[in-house]
């Protein structure tokens, strides 16, 4: 299977998995976010060529993540570590 059949493979995976959650969702408002994202989910896995693929595939990143042409539109946060030192053992 070839790397754009497995993202496609994928996308409709994941539009199943969106319909699962729409039956166990009573809420209206929620169905309708969810089948919308089944939707797009949908439209990636059977777009008609690699160009269409990938548009379709960084406009379902900007709604979803605020991200735009692979890079985050967000400023990223970095956590650090505080070492404490070592508590001698006596």
């Amino acid at each position: 299977m070839s790397d754009l059949e497995s993202d496609r493979d994928m996308c409709r995976k994941a539009a199943a998995e969106f319909i699962l959650f729409v039956h166990e969702t009573t809420t209206p408002e929620k169905k309708e976010i969810l089948l919308i994202r089944a939707q797009e989910w949908i439209k990636l896995a059977y777009a008609r060529n690699d160009t269409a693929f990938e548009q379709h595939l960084a406009e379902l990143n900007q709604q979803q993540f605020g991200f735009r042409g692979g890079v985050q539109t967000q400023p990223m946060q970095q956590q650090q570590a505080k070492i404490e030192p070592k508590k001698d053992e006596k």
